[in-house]
C-alpha cells in the first residue's frame, strides 16, 4: 500500500544570489508556503524530479544552467508548472516571454507583490 504525501506542493525558488534566495525563502515561508530551493538550473532540475513544485520562482542570469535553459527543460518534464520570472534585467517582460512564464517581477522585488503572485499560481 502506498503512503500518501499530504503536504502541499512546494514553491521552488531558483536563484544564485544567496541574499535574494534567503529573503524569498523567509517571506514565502512566513506566508505559509512550503519552500524548496536551488542555486542554479541544474540543481533545480534535480529538485523538480524529487519534489515536483506547485510553482517555480526563477532567476534568469545564473552560472551553468541559466533561467531560459532551465525553463525549456522544465516545460519538457512538467509542462503545467507555473513559472514566475524574478530578474534584475532591464526588460523582465522579454525574459518572461523567453521562458514562456506566466508572470514576472523585477529585482529588487516588492514583498507583497511576490506573495500575491505566488499565491495566485500555487493554488
Amino acid at each position: 500500500m502506498a503512503i500518501l504525501d499530504h503536504r502541499p506542493r512546494p514553491v521552488l525558488i531558483v536563484d544564485d544570489d544567496m541574499e535574494t534566495l534567503q529573503a524569498e525563502r523567509a517571506l514565502l515561508a512566513d506566508n505559509g508556503f512550503r519552500v524548496i530551493e536551488a542555486r542554479d538550473g541544474g540543481e533545480a532540475l534535480r529538485v523538480v524530479q524529487a519534489d515536483p513544485p506547485a510553482v517555480v520562482v526563477l532567476d534568469i542570469q545564473m552560472p551553468g544552467v541559466d533561467g531560459p535553459t532551465f525553463a525549456r527543460e522544465l516545460r519538457m518534464a512538467l509542462r503545467r508548472v507555473p513559472l514566475i520570472v524574478l530578474t534584475g534585467v532591464a526588460d523582465p517582460r522579454r525574459e518572461a516571454d523567453r521562458c514562456n512564464a506566466e508572470a514576472y517581477l523585477s529585482k529588487p522585488f516588492d514583498a507583497e507583490e511576490l506573495v500575491r503572485v505566488v499565491r495566485r499560481f500555487a493554488a
